[in-house]
């Protein structure tokens, strides 16, 4: 079973006064690398502090953590999204186990990566401008200018290699600069993983912060849809990281412990059926500010094939029967695995994302 992490996500309520951002603890997909096993003599440098913080309020020192808190998010978001794709991308072709460049099909030349975006690389440089010239810094902060380093190695890596195997320049140097790209890579991967998972866990530490003061504004000012659709991913996300505790995915569904995943399974479903019937009231979803006909229906659509996911690989764990190999093959929506379940979330927080950013 691969690492898991969470993705921390923060959106401004639909057409409310309150300034204050909401969280939402979810899962963002499982990353490629649980048992790597690498070492490096050289680890990537943090670049000296540039202390410019001058004198600010008290209010502008608030807006600055606001948005230094939401950059977080992005990056985090980021990270757990494209960076980590593109990462699994390139070990589907390249042995992520040896530090000496190898494919793993002998019988195929080819390999490639996902590129990374510059809007990403300046919300990466400029977070790090803005942590680093805070005269007070958090633990937060701290553990994002420990990250900055080997992430940024990672995405200058990645983006070589992008450019190198689309430009097929593997072919007219015999693979010298793929030997070169990997050692850089995999060396940068060992304080990345170490660096990443130490700022994830302060993100989520100040992210429940936030998230209790937002959910609680949420139900004051009567946004109980919202409410209810940040409640429903944040079991989901419970339930997940239960199944990481027990060490149990698709192939070994049957080592789940139900005692623990059951309660969650009957919170989830209490939440998905409030939804739905919030489904049938348009009056109390334009009263939140939501169409029915947009994000919104995408969202129901993903929540019942999320919901049927989980359904499906309960009943086979209550029946003693393990998934088939078509099962764990196919992770698309819908379909009876744990993959699709975590396909399915994701789809949850686009849905979700993309109706607060419309909103």
């Amino acid at each position: 079973m691969r690492r898991k992490s969470s993705i921390i996500l923060t959106a401004l309520m639909m057409a409310c006064s309150v300034t204050a951002c909401q969280g939402a603890s979810i899962s963002g997909g499982r990353s490629v690398f649980e048992d790597m096993d690498v070492t490096t003599q050289d680890a990537p440098e943090t670049p000296a502090s540039t202390e410019t913080e001058t004198e600010m309020s008290s209010e502008e020192l608030e807006e600055l953590d606001q948005e230094l808190y939401n950059n977080y998010i992005a990056i985090n978001n980021f990270m757990l999204g494209r960076l980590d794709s593109s990462l699994e991308r390139y070990f589907n072709y390249v042995d992520i186990e040896q530090m000496e460049f190898t494919l793993l099909d002998e019988d195929d030349d080819y390999f490639d990566c996902y590129s990374l975006s510059e809007y990403n690389i300046e919300d990466v440089e400029n977070t790090y401008e803005m942590a680093n010239s805070k005269s007070d810094k958090s633990e937060l902060d701290e553990a994002y200018l420990k990250l900055y380093p080997s992430l940024s190695l990672v995405i200058e890596t990645l983006n070589d290699i992008e450019v190198y195997t689309d430009m097929k320049s593997y072919l007219d140097d015999d693979y010298q600069k793929a030997q070169e790209y990997h050692t850089v890579l995999m060396n940068s991967l060992v304080e990345y993983i170490d660096t990443g998972d130490a700022f994830m866990a302060e993100l989520d530490i100040v992210a429940k912060e936030h998230q209790e003061i937002a959910y609680a504004q949420m139900l004051e000012q009567g946004y109980e849809v919202l409410y209810t659709m940040n409640m429903v991913i944040d079991v989901a996300n419970e339930i997940e990281n239960e199944l990481y505790e027990q060490d149990v995915w698709d192939e070994n569904i049957l080592d789940m412990d139900l005692e623990k995943i059951q309660p969650l399974y009957d919170e989830f479903v209490a939440n998905v059926d409030a939804l739905l019937a919030y489904d049938g009231d348009e009056e109390k979803l334009a009263a939140e500010g939501i169409s029915k006909y947009g994000w919104w229906s995408s969202f129901i659509r993903d929540l019942k094939e999320t919901k049927v996911s989980l359904t499906e690989v309960l009943q086979k764990v209550k029946e003693g029967e393990e998934l088939s190999s078509f099962d764990i093959g196919s992770s698309f929506a819908g379909h009876c695995s744990l993959s699709s379940f975590d396909a399915g979330l994701s789809s949850l927080i686009n849905d979700y994302n993309n109706m607060i950013n419309v909103g």
